[in-house]
């Protein structure tokens, strides 16, 4: 199984790892245009995920109401806040098999079998986010990460062995004083504006975590990829620390038709791996080199008249490394795939600093 045992002196914004989109919805009786995934949550991890967004709310059962996670296609922020009104999704919409407390169990015990691995829940768009926050204490226990710390530069072996929960940042922040300062309640923060310009700062003394990078919202292969390129290319130069994320999903949206936004998700995530799991591995690289040449070509000549720093190759370099590739219908193949990023990351690098070198 690969994972972050490998990495125990790296820092987190310096390893590539598999996160799953919609983590949370999988489960027999689901339908096809709703269904993300075919694993469980510990399913997931022992196949490599580390890093799991989940949308969760209340549904009314038979037994009483369940914190459950949602997908529902087509419903705004606002309308997702209302769904968290203690009702089931509507309109194309459904919730995963397994409650939170199931989920929170799964991701506990695959910790305590792995000491030298550790996940993050990312929770987000919850209809009831103190609950949520409430449940991770609850049953986490012990394996609940408990530190209040910056996780981007935080070292892999300081947080092995442990369940590390994230909030989005304008939940947290309306978190009663005494859960905002509880250690290990932390908020993360995207600082990707997706009107293209204005994107927040990277701040080295925030807690919890701080990423770049947003979903595409298209069912087509192409435009996906031109948009993760375009949004991963606006990554802050000044800010190697910050963790980059790109999505390799297709996510349909109202205006590319009805007829793509009801169509099975699975079929339309095979197109993304039907190359071969190489698809992905290229895509990467030539992403992550295009961007590096042209932020590095920028400040080249810079460089040169002052001296031209070493240092400053690996820091422009891992300014455009994306650090979590979101999918999916994760699976251990697919899992290894974006793992082994690690290797191309540590050869690009390489390559690029001896190109930089090279007198004019």
């Amino acid at each position: 199984m690969a994972g972050f045992g490998a990495f125990a002196n790296k820092r987190l914004c310096d390893v590539v790892f598999p996160g799953t989109h919609d983590a949370g919805i999988y489960g027999n009786d689901l339908g096809s245009v709703v269904k993300t995934q075919n694993l469980s949550i510990g399913e997931q991890a022992k196949a490599g995920v580390r890093y799991f967004d989940l949308r969760i709310i209340k549904v009314k059962t038979t037994g009483g109401l369940e914190q459950k996670a949602y997908h529902a296609p087509g419903f705004n922020k606002k309308e997702d806040k209302k769904l968290g009104a203690y009702q089931t999704p509507k309109t194309g919409g459904d919730v995963g098999g397994d409650r939170l407390s199931q989920m929170l169990d799964q991701a506990r015990e695959f910790v305590m079998k792995n000491p030298e691995e550790f996940l993050i829940l990312r929770f987000s768009k919850c209809g009831d986010m103190l609950d949520v926050a409430n449940q991770c204490i609850l049953k986490l226990g012990p394996q609940r990460f408990a530190s209040n710390v910056n996780l981007n530069v935080a070292t892999i072996a300081s947080l092995q062995g442990k369940v590390i929960t994230v909030f989005d940042r304008g939940d947290f922040d309306k978190f009663p004083a005494q859960l905002k300062s509880t250690p290990g309640i932390l908020p993360v923060k995207a600082l990707f504006n997706k009107e293209g310009t204005g994107h927040a700062q990277y701040s080295e003394h925030m807690w919890g975590l701080q990423y770049f990078g947003s979903y595409s919202n298209t069912g087509d292969k192409k435009k996906n990829l031109k948009k993760q390129q375009k949004i991963l290319s606006q990554g802050p130069i000044s800010s190697p620390e910050l963790l980059g994320m790109m999505y390799w999903t297709l996510t349909s949206n109202w205006k590319e038709g009805l007829h793509k936004l009801f169509y099975s998700i699975e079929k339309r995530d095979k197109g993304m791996w039907s190359s071969s799991q190489q698809a992905l591995t290229d895509a990467w690289k030539a992403g992550v080199k295009d961007h590096i040449v042209a932020r590095a070509g920028v400040l080249h000549q810079q460089w040169r008249a002052n001296g031209f720093p070493p240092q400053a190759i690996n820091r422009v370099s891992k300014s455009f490394m994306p650090n979590i590739v979101m999918i999916d219908f994760a699976d251990p193949n697919r899992c290894a795939t974006i793992w082994n990023l690690n290797l191309a990351t540590t050869d690009m690098i390489g390559r690029l600093r001896e190109d930089l070198l090279v007198t004019a």
